[in-house]
């Protein structure tokens, strides 16, 4: 499967790939297709039909390119997306995103993450290799992904060879966050 069909294959909602390059539109489709292709323990959900939450940590750069993700499902599960400015109840999402502007606050998210079955993902350069579990990286106008899979082992969380296939595999640098 190419980047191209991972990005296209059910993943770009309606209108989310337009003439221009809408950065934070293909994350957001990013952030649900990685949800299709990542398996949490089961005690992860309250229930069989429980929501899957994308929480955005911070400030949120996607404006409204993740208003088309809600509703949206991902097996049994309905997608709800949360803005949580103030990084708490991290504990309750599925997906915690970390962006840019949350470079100074990063590792403390991820400290208090460590070891949850939720998948972090960011956009901060080097974001798998000081560990997170998704990097996304920006490289000849394509939006490609880092991922670090020995944080996403400890987190309990299996991403599917598919996902795996498609990405750079990194270690992370030092120790454990």
């Amino acid at each position: 499967m190419a980047l191209t069909h991972f990005l296209l294959g059910g993943l770009l909602l309606g209108g989310v790939w337009g003439a221009e390059f809408d950065e934070y539109a293909i994350k957001a489709a990013y952030l649900y297709n990685f949800a299709k292709f990542v398996e949490w323990p089961p005690e992860a959900f309250a229930s069989n039909d429980a929501p899957l939450w994308i929480c955005i940590v911070g400030a949120n750069p996607f404006g409204d390119a993740l208003i088309m993700l809600s509703g949206k499902r991902v097996e049994d599960h309905p997608v709800e997306v949360r803005h949580l400015p103030a990084a708490t109840g991290l504990d309750q999402c599925h997906i915690v995103f970390i962006g840019r502007l949350e470079q100074g606050q990063f590792k403390t998210v991820l400290a208090r993450l460590a070891r949850l079955p939720v998948l972090t993902v960011s956009d901060i350069n080097d974001f798998a290799r000081m560990g997170g579990m998704i990097g996304l990286v920006e490289a000849d106008q394509r939006i490609r992904f880092d991922i670090n899979l020995v944080t996403a082992q400890r987190a309990n969380l299996k991403l599917s060879s598919q996902l795996l296939k498609l990405a750079s595999i990194v270690e992370q640098n030092g120790g454990t966050p």
